[in-house]
């Protein structure tokens, strides 16, 4: 027996019930990856052409924004599997076009080229240039010009009241922009983060209404003309595999886009010579706006995650931030809680799946420490989880969570960047979101809480299987559980000074930590994350799974020329692990494992602790 089927078969089969081999509810548990997403859309889309959409996801981080594409998919009636799938395989192309082609769509959208690689232009360049000619915020913004409204709204604040501060700060985020590094980061949860989330989670919107169908009709009519002529023929293969064989497969999408992104024409009356006469007149676009406000879980039945700081804690982080501003960052320090009364982890979803997810973990994981952190997040919206999951630390500080069930939808589309003087001259006085005094500002925000990022549950199979999921799927790496993740727990739970290893976590990450000191094996850490604690939640979640999806993405870096083809390559053909291996006849995917791994996939196959 091969050494990887033997482990498999040997210890992740230990004390857990195999599902049936027509077990019909199927869920996908996605791990968040930062800049890497776009091997969730490549391997996600291999899962859906085979057994198509999942009944049920979770996932946080950038995991939050590949289930907001997948409910946005699962909205858009009567598609086929293969059409699914190619919708997602679509998802990098439609960035590509919004970086490159679409000259008119707003450059906000240009950020993500720099996030996932697509380009070393744009917006972080632009700013890399302000930052070194700019001598006041007035000439920081002109040299910004159109990238202007990019900026995080409570960093402008900061620029106007103390400019030679806050550029310090700015320039020092720019500096660690997409490094997650909770080791030497000294100001990872004060300082503020460049990007405006909340913008950003309206324009993910935007994308999300073209797949949910709800653009217009000529967009919609093209785009179904696509999926009917290329879906079955890209069934086995990447979009570069397909695009190569029928270019013609890719013109159409572009033209679906084209529709969508075009700037709309209306006749108007118009005085030429002595007659009036209709001509066609070029109007600004207006998109559907629809998805980002949808409730979480009213279509796919979907549990995004975050880190929510809570009770005595998210005081104090309130008085604590602003200490940070008001001595510039000196003599600060690092924020700390306690892990038992301080720290939850909150989900997203129906109002009754999350009422039967908390009473079902109390019942089957009892003794699971990370489910004993569960915590509901009610009529929630996906415009709220977009502004906080994937705003971690490095990328935000801690960030208030808003109320999406009191939000008007108008006044986060029609947010304006500057106050107004007399209401015809802007000023330099930038509207934030969030009045913190008497929370009154554009939107509300749900009280005595922050959002620390979805870096808290990158392994959410254990929700899945307390939703009622008999076949549970997870998406993953190979690999221990986030070096990033772990060391922002630590610094966050105030270990520093009790794990001895905590800088040099990385080093033993593939197969775990052992020879524990009494404090290490029982800190929160080593019943939460450590790979070598057989009872741990990360490896309680890796038996709570019936099927694994093992990609190796951590091996590539997509700020690199070609890596990104590469990630995507490795994702929709990486090794995928059957629990009982009578249902291996279900899966026509997925079966190259030889030479993907030197040490038996940690992380995705259960290691055998005997």
């Amino acid at each position: 027996m091969k050494t990887w089927k033997k482990a498999f078969t040997t210890s992740l089969l230990t004390g857990v019930m195999a599902s049936s081999a027509l077990a019909a509810n199927y869920c996908a548990g996605v791990r968040g990856n930062g800049e890497l997403a776009p091997a969730h859309w490549s391997g996600l889309s291999r899962v859906v052409e085979n057994k198509g959409l999942p009944e049920a996801m979770a996932g946080g981080s950038s995991a939050a924004i590949t289930l907001f594409f997948m409910d946005a998919i699962s909205r858009n009636q009567g598609k086929t599997k293969e059409e699914q799938a190619l919708m997602l395989k679509s998802l990098i192309v439609h960035l590509y076009y919004l970086y490159e082609v679409d000259a008119k769509s707003p450059v906000i959208m240009r950020t993500i080229g720099n996030v996932t690689g697509m380009g070393d232009g744009g917006f972080m360049h632009k700013l890399k240039s302000a930052l070194k000619i700019a001598k006041d915020l007035p000439t920081l913004l002109n040299i910004l010009g159109e990238y202007g409204p990019l900026l995080n709204p409570k960093l402008v604040k900061g620029l106007r009241e103390d400019f030679s501060f806050y550029k310090s700060q700015l320039k020092e985020a720019v500096s660690v922009f997409g490094s997650f590094d909770a080791k030497t980061d000294k100001n990872l949860f004060y300082r503020e983060g460049i990007v405006d989330f909340k913008y950003l989670a309206v324009l993910f919107g935007r994308v999300a209404d073209f797949y949910a169908g709800y653009g217009n009709d000529k967009a919609n009519s093209r785009m179904d003309n696509f999926l009917a002529q290329c879906s079955n023929f890209a069934v086995g293969k990447e979009w570069k595999e397909m695009a190569a064989a029928r270019p013609e497969c890719h013109g159409m999408f572009y033209s679906a886009l084209d529709a969508y992104y075009e700037d709309p024409t209306e006749m108007r009356w118009r005085t030429r010579g002595r007659r009036r006469v209709q001509v066609p007149v070029t109007v600004k676009r207006k998109f559907p706006n629809k998805m980002v406000f949808e409730q979480v879980g009213s279509g796919l039945n979907v549990f995004p995650t975050t880190a929510l700081v809570v009770n005595g804690a998210a005081d104090r982080y309130r008085d604590r931030i602003q200490e940070y501003n008001d001595q510039q960052a000196v003599g600060v320090e690092d924020f700390s809680l306690d892990f038992e009364t301080e720290l939850k982890y909150g989900y997203w979803g129906r109002k009754d799946a999350l009422s039967n997810v908390a009473s079902q973990l109390k019942i089957q994981y009892p003794n699971d420490t990370k489910s004993n952190k569960f915590q509901a997040i009610e009529n929630g919206i996906w415009f709220e989880v977009l502004a906080t999951s994937p705003a971690e630390p490095g990328l935000s500080n801690l960030q208030r969570i808003p109320r999406g069930e009191d939000i008007n939808p108008n006044s986060v589309i029609f947010k304006k960047y500057f106050k107004k003087k007399w209401y015809i001259f802007p000023t330099l006085k930038p509207i934030t979101w969030f009045n913190e005094k008497n929370n009154k500002g554009v939107i509300p925000f749900r009280e005595d809480m922050y959002s620390a990022g979805g870096w808290s549950d990158l392994h959410p199979t254990i929700v899945l299987k307390a939703n009622g999921c008999d076949d549970v799927m997870y998406v993953t790496r190979q690999d221990g559980e986030s070096v990033f993740g772990q060391q922002v727990f630590i610094r966050l739970t105030g270990y520093t000074d009790k794990i001895s290893f905590w800088e040099d976590i990385a080093e033993g990450n593939r197969r775990g930590w052992t020879e524990l000191t009494e404090v290490e094996a029982n800190s929160p850490w080593n019943r939460l994350y450590n790979l070598a604690n057989p009872n741990s939640s990360f490896n309680n979640s890796i038996r709570a799974l019936d099927t694994v999806y093992c990609t190796d993405w951590n091996a590539y870096n997509v700020f690199k020329p070609g890596q990104l083809d590469l990630l995507q390559t490795d994702a929709y053909n990486a090794p995928l692990f059957v629990k009982d291996e009578s249902r291996r006849s279900e899966y026509n995917f997925g079966l190259e494992f030889e030479g993907k791994s030197p040490d038996n996939f940690p992380g995705c196959i259960l290691k055998d602790f005997n």
